[in-house]
């Protein structure tokens, strides 16, 4: 067991136990009055309960980053003992190693893509009109741009996508999320498990990409790296 630094607030005690051969879960103590199931739901309600906890959770899973595989455990996951923790991953060793496996020497990177519609019927707008059958057209575009340029817009994000995708070695797209509202401007939300030594080469494809498609109105925004949530069961 070694002591790692801090946690949870109120927390203490965070360590490493060892749960099996080159395998460890990290651990911390937490005060039932605080962590209890009566005070825990009394504080999931609160946002400014969770969000410090969230946070302090996520610091503690990024400090081990760069270990060879790193399956991250939802936030609140909690057991009566170190034991406890040990009996669990043992009952459910074989989807553990499964997973470990699959996320080994792999990181997730997060990308969204949106339609800037203003800046889209900007760069229509500056295009000079030597007649008057040009300056209705440039008008027609403007009008129009909602619906001709929104749908190349989505056509451009689904090819990103697919060219994303083959730079790693699995893709998630959230599709409910860009469907949430009627009209939304989110073209793409999506998750992409890259190994770290393909990193800088994904990273440069998509800075790329949004060098290309930036004066068209496409907006993109990539982060990471995260440990892969969105690739464990």
């Amino acid at each position: 067991m070694r002591r790692i630094g801090e946690g949870m607030p109120g927390g203490r005690d965070l360590r490493a136990i060892a749960v099996g051969e080159d395998l460890w879960a990290i651990v911390q103590s937490v005060p039932e009055a605080d962590y209890g199931e009566t005070a825990l739901a009394r504080g999931l309600q609160n946002l400014d309960w969770v969000g410090p906890r969230a946070m302090a959770h996520e610091r503690v899973i990024e400090l081990f980053l760069s270990e060879p595989a790193l399956l991250p455990m939802h936030l609140f996951t909690m057991f009566t003992s170190d034991d406890r923790v040990v009996q669990h991953v043992e009952s459910d060793r074989t989807r553990i190693r499964r997973l470990l496996k699959r996320v080994e020497g792999k990181v997730e990177w997060g990308l969204r893509i949106t339609f800037d519609g203003k800046a889209a019927r900007a760069k229509v707008s500056r295009r000079p009109a030597r007649s008057g059958t040009e300056f209705l057209a440039r008008k027609r575009d403007v009008l129009g741009i909602d619906r001709t340029r929104a749908k190349e817009a989505r056509g451009a994000a689904d090819r990103v996508y697919k060219s994303m995708s083959r730079l790693a070695t699995a893709a998630q797209r959230r599709t409910s999320l860009e469907r949430a509202a009627p009209g939304s401007r989110l073209l793409l939300d999506a998750a992409f498990l890259v190994p770290v030594a393909r990193s800088g080469a994904f990273r440069s494809a998509v800075r790329q990409q949004m060098r290309d498609l930036r004066p068209v109105g496409i907006v993109m925004a990539l982060t990471g790296p995260w440990p892969a949530y969105n690739f464990v069961e």
